[in-house]
């Protein structure tokens, strides 16, 4: 066979392993590859966790975890105090605002392919009614609200909004999938009574280290 011919590629031939790293593939459609495709990354799992986030709102929104933008639906959060913020440009009183699901399951990655165990224990941040998760009808000064230190003194909690805004189109009403799979992880629909309108919404958490002494 000549040399020169072209053979089949594996990636098992690009393969390394490491103490401190994990390397994941993912090869899903949801990834940047595309179908077909797939996407390498090396992980330290003693950085943090890698949340796979889930996301429904009544209206419009800008995220922000920690003070900055999310690159992607499955960041890697490091251990410690945070803060999901969420501004939401609209709402109904009696619907759903939001629902919300962060999840880390090590032994649950379908879609993920890692060379080593990926460790650690399993995190969930979910939208509930359980007074944690707060909101404001009054623009805040400034972005201090998006951080993990700032007083929200004066803040309200969220109420329980099982039901979603109905559609313009009844016959079209068929429910998202990422709304079933919000369900599926326990998360469930939290609402703002009021006027409508903007709504501003905070949610602190803490990813304990298994690392730590």
């Amino acid at each position: 066979m000549d040399e020169r011919e072209l053979k089949l590629n594996s990636l098992a031939r690009y393969v390394k392993a490491s103490e401190l790293f994990v390397l994941e593939e993912h090869g899903h459609c949801e990834v940047p590859a595309g179908c077909g495709g797939v996407v390498l990354r090396w992980r330290n799992p003693r950085a943090g966790v890698p949340f796979t986030m889930w996301l429904e709102t009544d209206g419009p929104c800008e995220m922000y975890l920690d003070g900055t933008t999310p690159t992607s639906a499955r960041p890697l959060v490091p251990f410690g105090t945070h803060v999901l913020a969420f501004e939401i440009a609209s709402y109904h009183p009696a619907y759903t605002t939001l629902m919300f699901a962060g999840v880390y399951k090590p032994d649950d990655e379908t879609h993920i392919q890692t060379t080593a165990p990926q460790g650690g224990a399993e995190t969930s941040v979910l939208s509930a009614a359980d007074g944690s998760w707060t909101y404001s009808l009054d623009e805040p000064e400034d972005d201090a609200w998006t951080r993990p230190d700032f007083d929200d003194d004066g803040w309200l909690p969220m109420e329980l909004r099982p039901d979603r805004r109905p559609a313009e189109d009844p016959e079209r009403d068929a429910e998202p999938y990422r709304v079933r799979r919000l369900k599926e992880f326990g998360a469930v629909g939290l609402g703002v009574p009021g006027r409508g309108g903007r709504v501003w919404i905070r949610k602190v958490f803490t990813i304990s280290d298994p690392h730590a002494a």
